[in-house]
């Protein structure tokens, strides 16, 4: 049995990740201590997603975008957990498969997911986005759109089957391939599931239960993130799915998205009635702020979108460049037929090979002598 040992990258990842989740219990922990015992049992609940920030005074401009923070502990469990299984994968590429190394780009672009979810689980966003619609509106674009296309762009799975071994890579195989994941990342599925996210979660009541109640806030951020990722494997992701899309098909499930979105933010800035806005400091207008919400959501919405349509055009674009002219199915037939009957090589095509040309000449004329 072959023994690996352990890369350093891979060390130095779990023991920044266990020595983060040790801070955490400590923080939540210092959080409960310091919570009165009339609100005991909020505090227990509030602690692991929204403990030690600030409500919200400031309008959420200039410094208080930076400045305001939450902890929300089970979000950067996960986090800290993802980063250091991906970096594990990262270091044992070389490893398991001696000559290789996973590009650079891919974990910087996935490592970036990572920050864009814990921005909006814990930064200014998440502070305020039971204050402020317009704040929950970004931390939606964060993560249904930024965070998911980030993350599939760094090819988790294709690292997990890069660096498994043969037996679990052969069961991760049989699970990708499967029916069920088949299913869920099917076109027709990921576009519907993107669909009901998007459309039932803003123009429906459930957004007025998501702005009172902070653990409702969490579910939403989870299935925004998951119905996100399931949307853009197809578009930007390559993974060893069952689903490899076209170019044109990429580019028409992200405009059939861009409707989507387009239509929740026009409905959003023409409505009469307000989204629930928790009670704060601030002074909005809730109709005002749900109309801006809805702006942000069209032209956001539709910005993100285009930007990463035009990433992928550039892309194709490039690949079409640099790939080698395609030879027509006329000329490789007449290739072929010139490789068997005279026994010449016709790699460089006939016609630009005048040896190779004179000689297929020949080879016709002596056919047509044969006929007469």
């Amino acid at each position: 049995m072959t023994r690996y040992r352990v890369p350093r990258l891979a060390l130095a990842a779990w023991a920044v990740a266990g020595a983060g989740l040790v801070a955490l219990i400590v923080a939540v922990s210092h959080f409960l201590s310091g919570s009165s015992t009339d609100h005991h049992s909020m505090a227990d609940s509030m602690a692991v997603i929204r403990g030690g920030g600030t409500d919200p005074v400031h309008a959420l401009v200039g410094a208080p975008l930076f400045t305001s923070w939450q902890l929300d502990a089970i979000a950067v469990a996960v986090l800290v957990l993802a980063a250091a299984g991906y970096l594990t994968g990262v270091a044992l590429v070389p490893v398991r498969q001696p000559g290789q190394r996973w590009p650079w780009w891919r974990t910087a672009v996935f490592m970036a997911g990572l920050l864009v979810v814990a921005y909006a689980t814990c930064g200014s966003i998440a502070v305020y986005d039971q204050a402020l619609f317009t704040a929950h509106m970004a931390g939606h674009l964060a993560l249904v759109m930024v965070a998911p296309a980030l993350l599939a762009t760094g090819r988790p799975l294709a690292l997990a089957l890069a660096v498994a071994p043969p037996a679990r890579r052969a069961r991760i195989e049989r699970v990708v391939s499967g029916r069920v994941v088949s299913l869920l990342t099917s076109p027709p599925v990921a576009l519907v599931a993107y669909t009901a996210v998007i459309v039932g979660s803003h123009l429906t009541g459930l957004m007025d239960v998501i702005m009172r109640n902070a653990w409702a806030g969490q579910l939403e951020h989870l299935a925004y993130l998951v119905v996100g990722y399931q949307f853009f494997v197809l578009v930007v992701g390559d993974e060893p799915i069952r689903w490899r899309l076209s170019s044109p098909v990429r580019w028409l499930l992200l405009a059939v998205a861009m409707a989507v979105d387009t239509f929740t933010g026009i409905v959003l800035m023409q409505g009469t009635s307000a989204v629930h806005l928790e009670p704060s400091a601030l002074h909005v207008d809730p109709i005002s702020d749900t109309h801006t919400g809805g702006a942000i959501m069209w032209f956001g919405g539709d910005g993100i979108m285009a930007l990463i349509m035009i990433i992928l055009v550039v892309n194709w674009l490039r690949t079409v460049e640099s790939a080698p002219a395609q030879r027509g199915w006329l000329e490789q037939a007449r290739d072929t037929a010139f490789t068997e009957h005279t026994g010449g090589a016709a790699d460089a095509g006939i016609d630009e090979d005048d040896a190779a040309r004179q000689s297929y000449n020949d080879w016709l004329r002596q056919l047509d002598r044969g006929a007469h």
